[in-house]
């Protein structure tokens, strides 16, 4: 059986072709495999052995990647660790795994502190001997450990064992430690790149972490190609579209919310849609709406939408040759190797169709949680590793997913945990309860909410310097988007929360919200252009009798409508207005009146309600609420205003097809 072993696995063919470019340095496949084996000889030198805990700690850049494969070639276990993470926290998660050795790269505590490493090792417990500066400005590890000698000797390492340990949130919001073998990931990567095939291009933008599965994962299947990783020293727009330019990058890996961001970006069209044509996009689960809009915007790209968990990744993925539809509606199909079913919470298995959460089982599950009880595992005893998530399988084989068991929320591929924002929100002034939910979000996936009540009954509620209150003490990404009050939280017959019961509501004010704003500027159903010709009166008509109905129009009022809708289109049309040409009908729904406007190049038409200038006008007039022009674009537009009838709320109208949307 071919060897799993990561080092044996990365491409030889191509020593000279650039490795790793971006964050400020690059190196080539020569250099990186030689550095890896002379880094290694250095760490074998500090005492690392096989069973080893080796804490990386620093941005994406090529010291990081050659520092992981040294270690995992040593024998040791690489904890990755966060970049942003601070030193006392990320010292709770080194005590925790038990880890006596650090390298250390740039971070967001390094660039406040140079200091930053020693401190972090002494929290940790770790010997100054047992550390490693690897920040580029201190080495460069291609170079500074480059093994001239030849000798590669053999990986000792074990691809069972745990090669890396990744940190996850997990069900409880508590950190766990992932523990990742060199076959897992080889897996991956190995199925990875049979589905993309020859879809794949010779370089890849790698816009995630890489301490965070998918980063790591897609550095290193590029690097199994023979490909070249680009790891750009942050994921803003502007810093994006340059590297991309640069480098003249195929294929990207990145969240959602980074495409969407990058297609707003100065030299979009010019320096990055020539350039990608595979895009892959993971990170919590892309909505619809987001695939299509990134399919359109990047004109040459094929975006493939992958499903997994740190635990386990990917799960499925979509092919690039699927049809658009599947690469936008569902996360694709099972890799090859797994088996993917819907769990019916009983120990058996549901038909397609029908919602349950989702079980995995293959070669590509983690070694379980480090130091957790087997009652704490997410695998069962028959191989199945639960997810938590919860969707169905259609009748190809594609999964779509419909939400999550877990609590946990996931913005924009962050993973944050609600326990923390809600004890951040309890020590604030004033503040009695709070409770921290997720909502659907069309670019983030999900946006973070939160609900409160207040020990002086909303008396002193500000959302914004609540807000503003909450960003001095967590990420700015974790603060909730809305803060909404309440006089108490619903409550079961047990007395506990109704979770439940609160999310619907809140979901409810997040839509009351939502259409209000969007009718501030009114709801446009219907924007069409249609022929100048008689042919299309009655489609036109029909359907704004048909709108004005399903708003609670009464029958006497819809032939009104009707009518003036036929007076006016039949003017522009008929009445020796030939040069009018096509005829832009649009249909707005207001907060008060439904407005029905047209507008051509026609001459213009006057109607005075002083004066009655035709039988049309008399017509429309006696029809209408209010009739007016306007000159949007110094152009006449002909707006007819009908007001609803019997206290009919739009607002109510426009939540409860949001409800049904969403249902």
């Amino acid at each position: 059986m071919e060897s799993r072993l990561l080092s044996t696995r990365i491409c030889r063919n191509y020593t000279g072709r650039p490795a790793i470019v971006g964050n400020g340095g690059s190196c080539t496949y020569e250099d990186m495999l030689k550095g890896i084996r002379g880094l290694e000889k250095r760490l074998r030198e500090m005492g690392v052995e096989k069973g080893s805990r080796v804490a990386l700690w620093g941005y994406n850049s090529a010291n990081w990647l050659i520092a992981f494969f040294a270690i995992v070639r040593a024998g040791g276990t690489a904890v990755l660790v966060n970049y942003s993470m601070g030193s006392a926290d990320a010292a709770e998660l080194l005590t925790m795994t038990e880890t006596g050795f650090l390298l250390c790269g740039d971070n967001g505590e390094t660039k406040k502190d140079p200091d930053a490493m020693r401190k972090l090792a002494s929290l940790s417990g770790i010997p100054e001997d047992h550390c490693l500066d690897i920040r580029p400005a201190a080495m460069d590890l291609g170079y500074m450990f480059r093994d001239e000698t030849g000798d590669d000797a053999p990986d000792a390492s074990d691809e069972n064992a745990t090669a890396f340990i990744i940190f996850t949130s997990g069900t409880t919001s508590q950190p766990k430690a992932v523990q990742i073998s060199q076959k897992a990931l080889t897996f991956d990567a190995d199925a990875f790149n049979e589905n993309i095939g020859e879809y794949a291009g010779r370089s890849v933008c790698v816009a995630v972490p890489l301490f965070h599965i998918l980063g790591l994962l897609m550095s290193y299947a590029y690097l199994c190609r023979g490909a070249t990783v680009c790891l750009p020293d942050n994921y803003k727009p502007e810093t994006l579209v340059r590297e991309i330019d640069a480098y003249r990058i195929s294929d990207m890996a990145a969240v959602g919310a980074i495409y969407l961001s990058l297609a707003d970006a100065e030299g979009f069209e010019k320096n990055v849609v020539p350039n990608l044509h595979l895009c892959m996009i993971a990170g919590g689960m892309s909505t619809p709406v987001q695939m299509m809009r990134l399919e359109l915007q990047y004109a040459n790209a094929t975006f493939i939408n992958m499903y997994g968990q740190s635990e386990a990744a990917p799960l499925t993925m979509v092919r690039p040759s699927d049809m658009v539809e599947k690469r936008a509606q569902t996360v694709g199909q099972a890799i090859e190797g797994m088996d993917i079913r819907i769990s019916d919470g009983k120990g058996g298995f549901l038909p397609q169709g029908e919602i349950g959460e989702v079980v995995a089982r293959g070669g590509n599950l983690m070694n379980g949680y480090d130091k957790l009880p087997s009652d704490k595992q997410p695998i069962d005893e028959n191989g199945w590793l639960h997810t938590g998530d919860l969707g169905y399988l259609d009748a190809d084989g594609y999964l779509h997913l419909s939400g999550r068991i877990k609590d946990v929320i996931i913005r924009g591929g962050e993973n944050i945990s609600p326990l923390e924002i809600e004890s951040a929100l309890n020590q604030l002034e004033n503040i009695r309860e709070a409770k921290v939910m997720g909502a659907p979000h069309p670019i983030y996936g999900e946006s973070v909410e939160a609900c409160v009540t207040m020990t002086d009954g909303g008396k002193s509620f500000d959302q914004e310097a609540l807000k503003a209150a909450l960003r001095r003490v967590i990420a700015r990404f974790k603060v909730p988007s809305h803060i909404f009050l309440y006089d108490s939280f619903p409550l079961n017959v047990n007395g506990k929360l109704d979770q439940r019961t609160l999310h619907a509501d809140m979901l409810t004010r997040l839509r009351r919200l939502a259409v209000d704003e969007e009718l501030a500027g009114g709801v446009t159903v219907f924007d069409v252009v249609v022929r100048n010709s008689d042919y299309a009166i009655v489609p036109v008509t029909s359907m704004a009798s048909e709108l004005a109905q399903s708003v609670g129009f009464s029958r006497r009022r819809l032939m009104s409508i009707r009518l003036a809708v036929e007076e006016m289109l039949t003017e522009r049309i008929t009445d020796a207005y030939s040069a009018a040409g096509d005829i832009r009908v649009r249909i707005t729904l207001m907060p008060e009146w439904l407005r029905i406007s047209f507008s051509d190049d026609g001459a213009e038409y006057f109607i005075d309600k002083r004066r009655d200038t035709s039988m049309s006008a008399k017509i429309i007039l006696k029809a209408v609420s209010d009739f007016h022009t306007d000159y949007p674009e110094g152009k006449p537009v002909y707006c007819m205003d009908f007001l609803y009838e019997n206290e009919f709320s739009i607002q109510e109208f426009l939540m409860k097809s949001k409800e049904e949307i969403e249902a």
